[in-house]
C-alpha cells in the first residue's frame, strides 16, 4: 500500500473520530440540557408512574439550567462548574409532576408532585391537603397502601421538625420563599433551620463542626442498586439473597463515609440533638459564612422553596420526611413514559 493512501486512510479516521467525537458532546450536551431520560427505581408515584418506567422529561420547561458538574455519564465521577439558569417557560405550580435533584444527594433524581410552592400556606388534615385554605384534589391514579389514616394526636418521629404531625396530618406551615425572614432570636427548631440555611448557599459551623446536607445514608441506597436489580433479572429465585448481600454492601459503605465525614468535622444538621445543647451556646458559637448569628440577628432567604409528595402517599419518601427542594435543584418535568424495564413492555403514557 502506498504511502499517499496510507495517509489518507489516518486522515479519514482522523476526520470521522473528530465526527464522532463532536456527536457524543451534542448528545451529552442535549442530555444534559434539554432532554432526560429517568427510569424510575421506586414506586412512590403508583399509580401514576410505575417503578421501571422510563420517562422522557423536558428539562427546559421551567428555565433551563446549564449543568452544574462536568462527569462521566451516569458516574459521580467529575468536577464541578459555573452554572446558569435561563429564562423559565412557566412557574412550578401546584400539582405539577416535577423531576429535580434529591437535596441530600443531588446525583439522585427525585420525581414527585408538587404539593406547596413559595410562600404558599399548607396544610394535611386526615390526608386531605388543603392549600392557602382550598382542598387540593387527590390524583387520579394516586393511592393509599396502609389502608387507614394515622390519628391527629398519633407521634411520628421521622417527620421532617419544621412540621408538626405525622404523615397524614401536618399543621398548617408556610413554604419558604425568596425574600422571607428568620429571627435568630426565636429559633425553636435549629435542625430545619440549618438545613435552609445550607439550602440556600451558606456555609454553616458550630465550633469544630461544619453541616452538610449529603447524607452517607441516602448515598449508600445506591450501592449496588443496579448491579442487584440485573442479578434479580438473571435469576429471579435469588431476589431475597441479593438483597440480604446489597443490604451488607449498603450499610458498609454508610458506616465508611459517616466515619470519615466525623473524622474531617463534617456532620449532618439531623444527627445533632439540639435539644440537649445550651441555647446560649449554640447562638453564640453558630457561624453563617463565619458570622456568628449573635451577630446576624436575622437571616432573609434568597431562594424560593417547594414541597413535594409522591402519589402513593403512604409509600413515599418525600418532603414530609426530608423537607423543602430549592428552586435551583429543580430539573424540570417529565412528558411520557416511554416503556417500563421492568415489565418488558411499552408504556406510551402522558404524564403531564
Amino acid at each position: 500500500m502506498s504511502t499517499k493512501k496510507i495517509l489518507g486512510i489516518k486522515k479519514a479516521f482522523w476526520v470521522e473520530l473528530r465526527i464522532l467525537i463532536t456527536l457524543i458532546i451534542i448528545a451529552l450536551l442535549v442530555k444534559a440540557t434539554v432532554v432526560e431520560i429517568y427510569v424510575v427505581p421506586t414506586g412512590s408515584m403508583e399509580d401514576t408512574i410505575l417503578p421501571g418506567d422510563m420517562l422522557i422529561g423536558n428539562k427546559f420547561i421551567y428555565g433551563l439550567r446549564t449543568p452544574k458538574k462536568i462527569s462521566l455519564i451516569w458516574t459521580r465521577f467529575g468536577f464541578d462548574i459555573p452554572s446558569v439558569r435561563l429564562p423559565k417557560f412557566k412557574e412550578v405550580e401546584s400539582g405539577d409532576v416535577v423531576i429535580f435533584e434529591f437535596p441530600r444527594d443531588p446525583f439522585q433524581k427525585y420525581v414527585k408532585r408538587c404539593i406547596g410552592t413559595a410562600g404558599q400556606k399548607v396544610e394535611i388534615d386526615q390526608g386531605q391537603i388543603y392549600i392557602d385554605g382550598k382542598q387540593m384534589n387527590f390524583p387520579d391514579e394516586g393511592k393509599y397502601s396502609k389502608g387507614y389514616i394515622f390519628p391527629t394526636d398519633r407521634k411520628q418521629g421521622t417527620i421532617y421538625p419544621y412540621f408538626f404531625g405525622n404523615q397524614d396530618n401536618i399543621e398548617q406551615f408556610i413554604v419558604p420563599y425568596k425574600g422571607m425572614q428568620i429571627d435568630f432570636d426565636h429559633i425553636e427548631d435549629w435542625t430545619s433551620i440549618l438545613t435552609l440555611l445550607i439550602q440556600d448557599g451558606n456555609k454553616i459551623e458550630l465550633g469544630d463542626q461544619t453541616f452538610t446536607l449529603i447524607d452517607p445514608f441516602e448515598l449508600s441506597r445506591m450501592v449496588g442498586f443496579l448491579k442487584y436489580k440485573f442479578w434479580d433479572i438473571v435469576n429471579p429465585g435469588s431476589k431475597e439473597k441479593n438483597r440480604k448481600k446489597q443490604s451488607i454492601e449498603q450499610r458498609k459503605f454508610m458506616n465508611e463515609m459517616r466515619d470519615k465525614h466525623h473524622q474531617d468535622g463534617i456532620f449532618n444538621p439531623w444527627e445533632i440533638k439540639f435539644n440537649k445543647f445550651d441555647y446560649k451556646l449554640v447562638y453564640d458559637h453558630l457561624l453563617v459564612n463565619n458570622v456568628p448569628v449573635s451577630e446576624l440577628k436575622t437571616y432573609t432567604f434568597k431562594h424560593d422553596y417547594y414541597f413535594f409528595m409522591g402519589d402513593n402517599r403512604d409509600n413515599s419518601s418525600d418532603s414530609r420526611f426530608w423537607g423543602f427542594v430549592p428552586d435551583h435543584q429543580i430539573l424540570g418535568t417529565p412528558l411520557f413514559s416511554l416503556v417500563n424495564l421492568m415489565k418488558f413492555r411499552f408504556r406510551l403514557k402522558f404524564i403531564n
